[in-house]
């Protein structure tokens, strides 16, 4: 009974890989003719070599497949050469995926929720089962045949000495964290999360009591601003006026596709947050997914930066590619280190690669440099699981879902980027599914508040307890209010939800306390720099917020700017707060695929054309916010469409005060527009 060579199993392994290789180039040629035509093109021309190199460079992966099932699959052959052999070989190939894959190939995110629903089992255990890289699979396969070998044969002593080492080789060695010493100066932290609203936090009166455990103990110890509120609900303009200290029409950045010129400018300001930090002897480093590819965009001046590579016209491509060869990325997404990278190219722009607990680790990897070389440290930790489509881990992305829910985006809101650019969100959509999407965001936040649990646990490990902690966000989150629909950052309908954020700080020497006046993260940096006895630098347009921290005043009389950002679409159609006739007013600018263009001269970054650019800043929403008032102008193609609010009355926006003639409004009119300048 004479069975196959290794080499000819590698071979075969190797066609079938091949094959599946070949079929998922085909899907990707057949998802690109989807794609808008002119970012299609782009991808059959100039960057054709590209696209044809990404295909390639999944190939490593596909080889590592074939060598792996040859390994797993020839010690269980016991019958002779021929046809035969070959369909028991494809027989045992099937049954080392689904081992491996298992659920996993019914490409939904949430199989096992709905299995268990439907069975009414707890399919936890099986789930961690199916849920090892198929490299774990093959190693515990063939220990498990070795063992089964040794036994045949009676070598106990061997077998013994083999399950001891496995045994000593398993159990993780966990060194103790390096301790803290005393410095001149305290750390700074800051804890992120990407499209956090105000409203989702136990101590803000989220109606869930048991969504954020951790965060409320958290503010149960930290001065809490409870009217905080950011300038744009875009990442990187919003994260730039934090770290600047300056508000959008200082530091330039006006969309999430800025030029070469205009991130060059912002990188020459030598008074960014972490430059300043930086020049007082502090170590700095970000850590982040996806959502963080604008620290990657920008150098603000971390030294470190663990975060995603930015997300230019390679990376989406290269995304564009893993979406096709799902098998490798199904496979191999939670490889470590070098390994994972060269197997899945492009791994740590993919939204649904992301894995917060990763974030924390990396934190920490610079952290504790710093711990022990004995320096201060400014550190980032930007999370993305409130961000669109909220995919959160298990068990936080079924958590508030109502289990007899069978309507679209049961396990995450599925978002294709051909209609986003073209048509945007639909602004009709059943009640059912708005409460069915709001309960996946609440799970999300859930886990976000899980990953500030274990920062903080961290912390203390290390005794770092008496480290500044600042807990925010970058911008909130449109959920369905009357008015808007999904995302963020598109109009200023239905409440202060896009630009009202969380901003808790803890501080050593400081007792909880809420405050009440406006505040904005233009604020953030000056009261950092404050906090650790540094001036704010003249060019800083925020303020230092230290004289409400410290109790001299309740308010500064502060007033909130904002503007939308850019837009992939067409803007009137999310306007579900205008009439018909409004809406008509409003100023439609072209969609993202002919506002859009690639700068190969710019890393191949997707930047506004510039005969877009200014159009896009003045056809911007734009808003100003005191306590009382919120006034929201809407540019139009013969006249502005505004809108004025009484927040204190009317949290919801529900009346319009405008053109009353109230005095409010020519206050609030003549601020935006000296703001504008």
């Amino acid at each position: 009974m004479e069975r196959p060579s290794f080499r000819q199993l590698v071979l075969v392994q190797g066609v079938l890989c091949a094959l599946a290789w070949g079929a998922s180039v085909v899907s990707f040629v057949s998802q690109s003719s989807g794609v808008a035509e002119r970012f299609a093109a782009l991808a059959r021309g100039p960057y054709l070599s590209f696209a044809v190199f990404a295909q390639l460079r999944v190939l490593p992966a596909y080889a590592c497949i074939a060598l792996v099932l040859a390994l797993l699959v020839r010690p269980w052959l016991r019958t002779s050469a021929g046809w035969r052999t070959w369909l028991t070989v494809v027989a045992l190939d099937v049954l080392v995926l689904l081992v491996a894959l298992g659920p996993a190939l019914w490409l939904s995110p949430g199989f096992f929720d709905s299995v268990e629903r439907k069975l009414r089992v707890d399919l936890s255990l099986v789930e961690r089962v199916h849920g090892l890289e198929l490299l774990t699979v093959a190693f515990l396969a063939l220990v498990a045949v070795a063992f089964a070998s040794l036994v045949r044969q009676r070598r106990w002593r061997v077998t013994g000495g083999l399950a001891v080492a496995l045994v000593f080789a398993g159990a993780r060695y966990e060194p103790s964290p390096p301790q803290a010493r005393q410095l001149a100066r305290p750390n700074v932290l800051i804890l992120a999360a990407d499209s956090w609203r105000y409203d989702r936090l136990g101590a803000h009166g989220a109606t869930r009591g048991d969504l954020t455990p951790h965060l409320d103990a958290f503010a149960k110890t930290a001065i809490d601003f409870r009217n905080h509120h950011v300038a744009t609900a875009s990442t990187l303009e919003s994260w730039t006026t934090l770290l600047s200290g300056q508000f959008p029409p200082r530091h330039g950045l006006r969309s999430m596709y800025p030029s070469k010129e205009e991130v060059a400018a912002v990188e020459r300001n030598p008074d960014l947050l972490p430059k300043r930090l930086a020049a007082l002897g502090y170590d700095t480093v970000v850590s982040s997914d996806w959502v963080g590819n604008h620290f990657d965009l920008v150098d603000y001046g971390f030294a470190r930066r663990d975060v995603g590579p930015v997300q230019n016209f390679e990376a989406l491509l290269l995304e564009a590619t893993m979406r096709a060869h799902l098998l490798p990325a199904l496979f191999f997404s939670a490889a470590p280190g070098a390994v994972g990278d060269l197997l899945i190219p492009g791994r740590a722009s993919l939204a649904w690669a992301a894995r917060p607990e990763v974030l924390t680790e990396r934190l920490f990897d610079g952290i504790d440099e710093s711990v022990s070389a004995g320096r201060p440290f400014f550190g980032v930790l930007f999370a993305s699981p409130t961000h669109l489509p909220y995919n959160a881990r298990r068990p936080f992305n079924r958590r508030y879902t109502a289990a007899d829910y069978e309507g679209p985006h049961r396990y995450q809101v599925e978002v294709r980027a051909h209609e986003l650019i073209t048509t945007g969100f639909s602004p009709t959509v059943p009640p059912d599914v708005i409460q069915h999407i709001r309960d996946l965001y609440d799970g999300a936040v859930a886990d976000f508040d899980d990953v500030v649990g274990g920062v903080l646990r961290g912390l203390e490990a290390r005794g770092l307890a008496d480290t500044i902690v600042i807990i925010t966000s970058d911008h909130g989150e449109d959920l369905y209010e009357p008015g808007s629909t999904l995302g963020h950052g598109t109009n200023f309908f239905g409440g202060d939800q896009s630009t009202r954020v969380p901003f808790l700080v803890r501080l050593p020497s400081r007792s909880a306390r809420s405050i009440d006046a406006i505040t904005r993260n233009a604020d953030v940096a000056p009261t950092v720099l404050s906090l650790l006895g540094e001036a704010p630098p003249a060019s800083m347009q925020g303020v230092d917020l230290t004289p409400l921290v410290r109790g001299e005043t309740d308010d500064l009389d502060l007033t909130a700017f904002a503007e939308t950002c850019y837009l992939f679409f067409p803007k009137a159609r999310a306007m579900t707060g205008l009439s018909d006739a409004e809406r008509a007013e409003v100023v439609d600018l072209a969609g993202a695929t002919d506002t859009l263009e690639v700068d190969p001269t710019f890393r191949h970054n997707l930047v506004l054309r510039p005969s877009f650019r200014q159009a896009v800043i003045d056809a911007k929403d734009r808003m100003v916010r005191t306590s009382k008032w919120k006034l929201v102008v809407i540019p139009g193609k013969q006249r502005e469409l505004v809108r004025l609010y009484d927040m204190e009355v009317d949290p919801a926006q529900r009346v319009d005060l405008s053109g009353r003639g109230l005095a409010a409004e020519v206050a609030l009119r003549a601020m935006l527009e000296a703001y504008w300048r």
